[in-house]
């Protein structure tokens, strides 16, 4: 099959691999059909994730066709239409049994070593992690249901209610469905700022963000609290790999308030002061990937266009230009925010 080496930091490969196949009863074989960069691999890519290094097949954010199935498998059938939960925990360990599966000690995650990822013609996944796509949603679509879980999963970790008000600092893949799931959740003002006007664009027009500002030309805590009355936020969402902005978002947060840490802020040691969080009793929340409970709420905001998933894709190139594709992700260079991978011909 063809598939993208990460070979090494910042060189991504096209290979002949061989095709995977079902070891286990409850086991499907999948063909991809649209596979989406996410941050994390451009982490990879950079050298700065935690657990995605080389030489692996790297995708998570992923739709494709059932093509094979193992003898246990009961929901699905060969030429099923399917997107794919990345997380594939062990379900044994306290914390899934505590049903925190996204914290589970020995899952596997797709697109690393020990689970060859999208960016592969064809993966092998257990049938928990699988789910069908609606007719009316397309592989495209289905391929941004992961990021969009992610979006879910923060607003679950914040406890956003409706009305409240919202800063997004960061509008890429991430920050774009954050917003996008704030404004389904009837959130607002929801405040975006970012250093490309491009994703800031994506976030205003078509994800709900009622206001936006560019980075570094305004100073985002200045701004947030001339919109918020002085108050600052019920809740601010760190979506972007810059350490500063952390203690930027405790700063334009009002008493009380929440700030949820979604980037992997891997450049530097954060640098806070105590006295900021505690004299407002600020909560510091991390979010980490999401778990299965967060797709069904993620499908159901997709097909009924509460979020426009789409709003983030900009570039859909053939899996032979995945240097280009991560490439440009990473720097966002023509107009970049989304970029998806296609094993199809144009």
């Amino acid at each position: 099959m063809r598939a993208a080496l990460l070979e090494a930091v910042g060189r991504l490969t096209m290979i002949e691999a061989e095709t995977p196949t079902i070891e286990e009863p409850d086991q499907l074989l999948i063909q991809v059909k649209r596979v989406g960069v996410c941050g994390s691999e451009v982490h990879a890519f950079c050298g700065t994730h935690p657990y995605r290094r080389p030489p692996a097949i790297l995708g998570h954010e992923t739709a494709g066709q059932v093509v094979a199935i193992g003898p246990a498998v009961t929901r699905f059938k060969e030429g099923d239409r399917v997107m794919v939960d990345p997380l594939w925990p062990c379900g044994q360990c306290a914390e899934c049994r505590a049903g925190y599966p996204n914290l589970c000690f020995y899952k596997k995650m797709l697109g690393t070593a020990e689970w060859p990822g999208a960016f592969g013609e064809y993966i092998v996944a257990p049938e928990p992690t699988i789910f069908p796509l609606p007719d009316n949603m397309s592989y495209l679509q289905g391929s941004l249901i992961e990021p969009l879980m992610v979006g879910v999963h923060v607003a679950r970790m914040a406890d956003l209610k409706a009305r409240e008000s919202v800063a997004v600092l960061g509008t890429g893949s991430i920050g774009g469905m954050v917003t996008g799931v704030c404004h389904a959740l009837g959130a607002g003002p929801i405040i975006t700022a970012d250093s490309h006007q491009h994703c800031l664009d994506a976030a205003r027009e078509r994800l709900g963000a009622t206001h936006d500002f560019l980075l570094p030309d305004v100073d985002p805590v200045d701004a947030i609290r001339e919109v918020t009355g002085g108050r600052g936020v019920d809740l601010a969402v760190v979506a972007a790999d810059d350490v500063s902005l952390v203690a930027q978002a405790v700063e334009m947060t009002k008493p009380r308030g929440r700030v949820v840490l979604v980037a992997l802020l891997t450049e530097a040691p954060l640098k806070l002061r105590a006295w900021d969080i505690i004299s407002k009793e600020i909560s510091v929340i991390g979010s980490i990937i999401s778990d299965h409970s967060d797709v069904h709420q993620a499908i159901e905001l997709a097909t009924s266009g509460q979020v426009d998933v789409e709003a983030v894709v900009t570039h859909v190139l053939p899996i032979e230009e995945t240097q280009r594709g991560v490439e440009m992700a990473h720097t966002k260079d023509d107009g970049a925010i989304k970029v998806t991978f296609s094993f199809e011909p144009a």
